[in-house]
């Protein structure tokens, strides 16, 4: 188990090394095996293809990073925590943002959210939730992955903690209701709930 996960990692760093100076589009698997010295057949042991690669190396580096929003309370550190890696590693994230398509990284983001949005939401998986949680977990998912995707393809200069907190803000309701409550209202119109 241990050398596989060695493995595994040697050729996930391999990727990267490669995407320092190409795109992940241009990668085949063979310059993948050749860059960090192991047979094709050794990477078809460990991935079905470079896609499945990019789906351990989200599974295996951000999802520790990011952590469980439902068990820890506060998504909004995770997303600060997963900027702060992505700054750190900009070359291969830049890059692998790039591709759109099977496993790609900002899919993998999708699903990640989410599932977490889900069990937020309802305390349920996705495939447990009502269509209407899966619906609301979702829009908050497009949103929350819409904003990191427009901040990443500015090239992450900006800090990311303003678009966070306003997220957060957004997420909890807070941000609208300050809008709302700031925002006068024409005679005889309601200033009540939304709906």
């Amino acid at each position: 188990m241990a050398n596989a996960t060695m493995t595994r990692r040697a050729i996930a760093a391999g990727l990267k090394e490669l995407m320092e100076t190409r795109s992940f589009e241009s990668l085949s698997v063979g310059d993948i095996a050749r860059q960090c010295g192991v047979s094709r057949n050794t990477f078809y042991y460990h991935f079905r293809d470079k896609y499945d690669l990019i789906s351990w190396v989200f599974h295996t580096e951000i999802t520790p990073i990011v952590g469980d929003p439902t068990e820890r309370g506060d998504w909004a550190q995770g997303l600060l925590a997963l900027c702060s890696y992505m700054q750190a590693n900009k070359k291969f994230y830049l890059n692998v943002l790039q591709f759109h398509g099977q496993n790609s990284f900002s899919d993998c983001l999708m699903e990640f959210y989410q599932e977490r949005i889900a069990r937020v939401i309802c305390g349920q998986t996705t495939d447990e939730a009502s269509a209407s949680a899966r619906l609301i977990a979702r829009f908050y998912a497009h949103a929350l992955v819409g904003v990191l995707l427009d901040w990443a393809s500015a090239g992450m200069q900006q800090d990311p903690r303003p678009f966070v907190k306003m997220l957060d803000e957004l997420l909890s309701g807070r941000a609208t209701a300050r809008e709302l409550s700031a925002r006068p209202f024409p005679e005889g119109e309601s200033t009540g709930t939304l709906c």
